[in-house]
Formats: C-alpha cells, sequence, structure tokens
C-alpha cells in the first residue's frame, strides 16, 4: 500500500515534466496503462482476459467509465491548477463516496462521518477563500469532478463487491484513451519525453493500481484509506522540490483542515 501512494504521488510531477499537450499525455498515459493492465490481467487472474471481462458484466463497463471520467479530470486539472489544490479536493473522494452510498445504497452516515464532512467543506472553504478565477477556477471545478467520479466507481464497486477492478481499470484506460485520441497530437511528442508519458501510465496508474489492489487484500480497510492520504503530502512535495511550485497559504491551510479530518475520521473508524 505505501509503495502505491508513493508510485501514484509522481503523477503531479511528471506532468510538470513533460511539455507535450494535456490530451496527448492523456492519450498515451492511457494507451501505456491498457497495454500493463492486460498483461497484468492475464498473468494475475491465470485465464484468458476476456473470461474476466465477461465474469465482471456492466458493472466492469459503468467502473471503467467512472475511472476514465475521474483519471482525464485529474490530469486536465493539473494542467490548471497546483498539484496541491488538485490533490486535496481530490482527497475529499472517501467522504462523497460516503454521501453517494448514502443516497444510492441507503447506507447509515455515522456521527463521526458527518463531522468529518463538515470539517472537510470548511476546509474546502478555507482553499478557495483565496479566490479562484480564470485556468485556477476551472482547474478546481475539475479537481472537484476527478474526486466525484472516483466516488461514483467506489459506489458501484461496493454495490457489486464481486466485480474485479482491474478489468474496470483497463476499461477505464481504453474509453479515456478513445475520448483523447481526436484532441490529442500522438506523434508530437519530443523524443525524452517517451519514457516518461510511458511510465505515467504503466507505472504511475498500472503497477500503482496493482500494488494497491494486492495491499488491500491484507490489511483492513481504514487503514488503506488512512495510508493512501500519503500520496496527499508526497504529491506536491516532489513539484516543490523539483519545480519551486507554490500552492499558496490558502490552498496549504486549507488542505491541512482536510487532512487532519480524513485521517481522525479512519483512526476512529479502527477504533
Amino acid at each position: 500500500m505505501m509503495a502505491a501512494t508513493i508510485v501514484w504521488s509522481s503523477g503531479g510531477l511528471i506532468v510538470r515534466s513533460v511539455t507535450a499537450d494535456t490530451w496527448t499525455i492523456i492519450f498515451w498515459r492511457s494507451v501505456s496503462s491498457a497495454s500493463f493492465l492486460i498483461l497484468y490481467l492475464w498473468i494475475s487472474e491465470r485465464r484468458l482476459p476476456w473470461q474476466a471481462f465477461r465474469a465482471s458484466g456492466w458493472a466492469a463497463v459503468a467502473v471503467g467509465a467512472c475511472f476514465a471520467a475521474a483519471s482525464m479530470s485529474f490530469v486536465l486539472a493539473l494542467g490548471l491548477t497546483t498539484v496541491a489544490n488538485a490533490l486535496m479536493l481530490q482527497a475529499t473522494a472517501p467522504i462523497i463516496a460516503g454521501l453517494l452510498a448514502r443516497v444510492i445504497l441507503g447506507e447509515p452516515i455515522e456521527a463521526r462521518t458527518w463531522t468529518a464532512i463538515f470539517v472537510a467543506v470548511l476546509g474546502v472553504g478555507i482553499m478557495l477563500g483565496r479566490v479562484p478565477s480564470g485556468t485556477d477556477l476551472l482547474g478546481t471545478l475539475l479537481a472537484f469532478s476527478s474526486a466525484f467520479f472516483f466516488s461514483c466507481a467506489v459506489v458501484i464497486v461496493r454495490s457489486r463487491p464481486q466485480v474485479p477492478m482491474v478489468p474496470g481499470g483497463f476499461l477505464a484506460a481504453v474509453f479515456a484513451a478513445f475520448v483523447s485520441l481526436p484532441l490529442a497530437s500522438p506523434l508530437d511528442v519530443p523524443q525524452g519525453e517517451w519514457p516518461l508519458l510511458i511510465f505515467f501510465g504503466a507505472g504511475q496508474l498500472g503497477v500503482g493500481m496493482a500494488l494497491f489492489t494486492n495491499g488491500a487484500r491484507h490489511i483492513p480497510a481504514a487503514t488503506s484509506s488512512l495510508i493512501s492520504l500519503v500520496e496527499t503530502a508526497l504529491g506536491p512535495f516532489w513539484v516543490w522540490l523539483v519545480f519551486g511550485e507554490n500552492p499558496g497559504a490558502w490552498v496549504l491551510s486549507g488542505g491541512a483542515v482536510i487532512v487532519t479530518a480524513l485521517i481522525v475520521h479512519t483512526l476512529a473508524g479502527r477504533r
């Protein structure tokens, strides 16, 4: 789980390190991710990939569509706002998933969850205290969209717990590749950036998902949620270390409130 979060945290740094346009980044990330995941699915399932897709059914398609929307929104957000802003807003996904599960699945929401929701909303309000505008506002909205679509995928998986995540991840990459292709310039990539784009899909997304799905099976869900917050802290740190990107006091203060609320909520859940 820790290795998965460290790998995932490199996303913002990769986007800042390449000069290709955003849709081209999304296209090659999707292609390399799909190539890795279909190979991983073949090896890990020890059966033909199409059998895993047939077993997953429509739920894998729905999960794939949600993951594709979340992935594209996140990469687009990274190109329009700071990495810290995008990651800290995406950290609200567990809370959004809890609210959606209450509405759609009828799952009860405990008092500690309501408290975490209130504090997280307060944190978001602090982050928006800088009054985003222009591309920063669009990036903020896309980061929220990424968290929302990811939460939708989580709720679908919760409603169909027997559905494997990897086929949904593969379909997400395929969907994102088809959507981004008309808007991308696949061959207009500087030669030195190809390794980064391939790693962005096969490594950062594909290997990260493989590590996450294997690690999450061996530790409590609350622990998984807590460890995954490491990405929220490391992602902005890498970009600050290499590019000196400063998200500003409002984003850091509001993000600290959100992360603190999630940590306290997760620890309370374990107890």
